[in-house]
C-alpha cells in the first residue's frame, strides 16, 4: 500500500468511492466532505486550497489529502490537519480517514494509518491526536495498534455520541 496525492488519474475511482458510501448512508472520514461535491474537479479544488492554507474559512485549518492505494485500486482516504482549532482538538484531532465499505475487515486501515503517521511527522507533528465514536469498535482497534493511547472520552456537543481521543506521539 502507498499514500498517494489525489489527481485527476484517480477521477473515477475517487467518484464511486464518494457513492459507496452515499449508498451506505455513511460519511467517507478523511476525504475533505467529498460526500457534498458531485464535481471532482471542485472537490479537488478544495483539496488543493486546503492543503495550501490560504482563504480559509476562520473553522478550517491547513490540511493534507491523501488516497491508500494498493495495486491501483483506491483502498481510502486519509486526510491529515496541520493543526487544530479548539474545536477540533476537542472532537475530530488531526487525522481522519476511512476504508471502502467493500474493502473494510482486511487490515487495510491499520497500514493506511500507519502511513499516515509518517506523512504526519513530516509535516512537523510531534504528536498526533485521531478519534473516534465509542460504537465504532474497529476504528478503536486500528487507532490502538498503531500506539493510540486513549486519553479520554467525551460527549459530541454535535450528535450526543461519546467520542474516544487518542494520542500518538510520533
Amino acid at each position: 500500500m502507498k499514500l498517494v496525492k489525489p489527481t485527476l488519474q484517480y477521477r473515477e475511482q475517487i467518484m464511486a468511492y464518494r457513492q459507496a458510501f452515499i449508498n451506505i448512508r455513511e460519511q467517507p472520514h478523511g476525504s475533505c466532505s467529498l460526500q457534498h461535491f458531485d464535481s471532482f474537479d471542485k472537490w479537488l479544488e478544495k483539496v488543493k486550497i486546503q492543503e495550501t492554507g490560504e482563504n480559509l474559512p476562520p473553522n478550517r485549518v491547513p490540511s493534507t489529502q491523501f488516497l491508500s492505494i494498493e495495486n491501483g485500486k483506491l483502498i481510502g482516504l486519509i486526510n491529515i490537519r496541520h493543526r487544530l482549532t479548539p474545536e477540533l482538538l476537542l472532537e475530530s484531532g488531526h487525522i481522519g480517514y476511512s476504508v471502502h465499505p467493500d474493502e473494510r475487515r482486511k487490515g487495510y486501515a491499520t497500514e493506511q494509518l500507519r502511513l499516515s503517521l509518517f506523512e504526519a511527522k513530516k509535516l512537523g507533528l510531534e504528536k498526533v491526536l485521531i478519534t473516534c465514536d465509542k460504537t465504532n469498535i474497529g476504528s478503536a482497534k486500528t487507532i490502538q495498534k498503531v500506539g493510540g493511547i486513549l486519553e479520554n472520552e467525551i460527549i459530541s456537543p454535535d450528535t450526543g455520541e461519546i467520542v474516544q481521543r487518542y494520542w500518538i506521539e510520533l
